[in-house]
């Protein structure tokens, strides 16, 4: 039994360090075919060439152990989810960390018939989070050059 303990949590161990990033969308424009992750630019500002909203994008990722790693997942999250909708552009509207989303903690006490008494005591977290979020957008490719 130690022994399926152990190799599960060896298992466990990279999913837990490597995290996951989750993402969404809201059109709110017209939806255009879906792209290519590799298609979509992510803009700090708005460009100054003309442009349609598809819609909103959010993406968050805990993954990694750096800020700057936990930004980088959920900005590729952002961009996959606006190639979803065929946005080839993303304008960042927002970046936050969020420390320790997820905290919990328990007390267990179990008894048995032939008077044995058992206790425990467990806690768990989880890594900070990114999130980002932006507005979807699709222009020609010519205009921006």
């Amino acid at each position: 039994m130690i022994n399926s303990i152990k190799y599960l949590c060896a298992l466990a161990l990279p999913v837990l360090l490597l995290g996951c990033s989750t993402g969404s969308h809201v059109v709110t424009g017209q939806q255009m075919p879906e792209l290519e992750v590799e298609q979509v630019t992510v803009f700090e500002e708005a460009p100054a060439f003309d442009y349609k909203v598809i819609g909103t994008v959010r993406a968050s990722s805990d993954g990694g152990f750096t800020e700057e790693s936990r930004k980088e997942k959920a900005t590729q999250e952002l961009k996959e989810q606006a190639a979803k909708v065929g946005a080839n552009g993303v304008i960042l509207d927002g970046v936050s960390q969020l420390s320790f989303r997820r905290l919990g903690t328990g007390v267990g006490i179990s008894a048995n018939s032939s008077g044995g008494l058992g206790t425990s005591i467990g806690s768990s977290f989880s890594f900070p989070t990114a999130e980002v979020k932006g507005t979807a957008i699709y222009y020609e490719t010519e205009l921006a050059k």
